[in-house]
C-alpha cells in the first residue's frame, strides 16, 4: 500500500509538473493568451501527449554546471504531435557573458528526435545561475515553443 502510494504521489508531480517541457509550438499550438486567464475560465491542454501539429522542447531538468573555461554536451529533445514533421530551428537568447553556444543555430530535422549542442564558458565567463531561453522555431510556420534552459557557471 506504501508504495503504491509513493508512486501514485510521484506520477502525479510529473503530470503536475509538465516534466519541463515548456510552452508548445506549431502550427496547431495556440498562441499563449496576452494576460492570465480568469479564474473561472478553462484553458484546454492534451492530458497525455502532444496536441495534433505541435511540439514542445525539453532541456536538460537540472541545471546544467560549467566552471569557467570548460565545455560540456547537452542534448535539447523535441516531442512532437501527430502530422508534425516540421524541421525546428533553435535559437538562444539571455546568455551570459562568456558562454557560447556550438552550433550557434541548431536545427532539429523533421525525422531528428533531439540535437547535441556544445556549451562553453570562456576562461573570463560570468558567474552565477542564469536561465537561458530556448526558443523553437518550426519551419511550416506556427507558434514559436520556449523553454528555460537553467545554466550556473562556476569559478576553474
Amino acid at each position: 500500500m506504501k508504495r503504491s502510494f509513493l508512486g501514485l504521489a510521484g506520477t502525479a508531480l510529473i503530470v503536475i509538473c509538465g516534466c519541463n517541457q515548456g510552452t508548445p509550438g506549431g502550427p496547431g499550438a495556440q498562441q499563449p493568451p496576452a494576460k492570465a486567464p480568469a479564474a473561472n475560465q478553462v484553458v484546454s491542454k492534451p492530458v497525455i501527449g502532444e496536441a495534433k501539429e505541435t511540439f514542445t522542447l525539453s532541456v536538460p531538468l537540472l541545471a546544467t554546471s560549467l566552471k569557467q573555461g570548460e565545455a560540456k554536451v547537452i542534448d535539447i529533445s523535441i516531442n512532437r504531435g501527430a502530422n508534425l514533421d516540421a524541421d525546428v530551428t533553435l535559437s538562444f537568447s539571455e546568455l551570459p557573458t562568456g558562454v557560447s553556444i556550438n552550433p550557434p543555430s541548431p536545427a532539429i530535422m523533421h525525422d531528428e528526435s533531439k540535437v547535441s549542442l556544445t556549451l562553453t564558458a570562456a576562461d573570463d565567463a560570468a558567474l552565477g545561475d542564469f536561465v537561458v531561453k530556448v526558443t523553437g522555431h518550426p519551419s511550416k510556420g506556427g507558434v514559436d515553443a520556449v523553454n528555460d534552459l537553467k545554466l550556473t557557471v562556476s569559478e576553474k
